[in-house]
């Protein structure tokens, strides 16, 4: 007993040294071609009352798509933390009023292009973080993702191929902007957005806002890497890749807004 409580001690050691903050972990015990998650299996993701999804990076701060936030009112979005079923039994629910929004000011509604497509919700009170909500480890450098696959997780539609009650979850393929152009002539020739693209498998309608992770290899622990933004409507149908808001281009933009915010929060991330 002795000899595996220090072995416990060693591991949790070993987290604490790699990572700025306790973060992106998973429990183990709309989304196209995916499976249902376990019950709060990803501690960080939320739900918007608008439709969208978000993820937990503070207790006070959720970063979601600006698209999910043009035109809102931080009074008219409730945050929800801790859900599983969109209509059922939800143990671990947490509600949290939105006291203010910071949208990007680069999004333009208009265009098509949804460049700077990132918000973050400035909540009224803090989430409780706890075994099952908790914030998902952001980007300390850019990951080479090209060819890996990240997973994205979400309530949107299903195209029949799962329930949209419960949280879902499916692997999907970072590509080339290159390739990802020829579909969406209008992409960032910055490195802002991420593509991706598994055949028959897709985020979708009611998706958007959601996080797009990446288990890191030194960590063990989820890093967002990317936040779903658009796609075709016809997703996992057509065989065009989605478009994704990258979280490391904005991570700048993101300690600021906290800074402005809460000054004593902070991100989690890799050290």
């Amino acid at each position: 007993m002795k000899v595996l409580v220090c072995l416990m001690l060693v591991c949790l050691s070993w987290v604490s040294a790699n990572l700025s903050c306790n973060c992106g972990w998973r429990n183990t015990g709309r989304i196209v071609g995916g499976k249902e998650t376990r019950k709060n299996e990803y501690p960080w993701m939320v739900s918007l009352s608008n439709g969208c999804g978000g993820s937990i990076i503070t207790p006070y701060h959720v970063l979601t798509a600006a698209h999910c936030t043009h035109g809102e009112r931080p009074s008219g979005i409730t945050v929800s933390a801790g859900r599983h079923y969109q209509y059922g039994q939800n143990p671990n629910i947490q509600e949290h009023r939105v006291a203010r929004i910071v949208q990007h000011r680069g999004y333009d509604d208009d265009s098509d292009a949804s460049l700077d497509d990132i918000s973050i919700l400035v909540l009224a009170t803090p989430i409780r973080f706890n075994q099952y909500v908790g914030p998902v480890c952001m980007p300390s450098s850019r990951y080479n993702l090209l060819g890996k696959f990240i997973k994205v997780t979400g309530w949107g539609l299903t195209k029949g191929t799962g329930s949209e009650n419960a949280l879902r979850e499916v692997d999907v393929e970072v590509i080339s902007n290159s390739v990802c152009r020829r579909s969406w002539p209008l992409l960032n020739s910055r490195p802002t957005q991420i593509c991706a693209y598994t055949p028959k498998k897709d985020s979708c309608n009611g998706d958007s806002g959601g996080a797009l992770v990446y288990l890191d290899p030194d960590t063990n622990r989820y890093t967002q890497v990317a936040l779903v933004s658009y796609g075709h409507p016809q997703c996992g149908i057509v065989a065009k890749p989605s478009v994704n808001t990258d979280v490391f281009a904005y991570i700048g933009w993101i300690k600021q807004a906290i800074a402005q915010t809460y000054p004593k929060e902070q991100i989690c991330t890799k050290v």
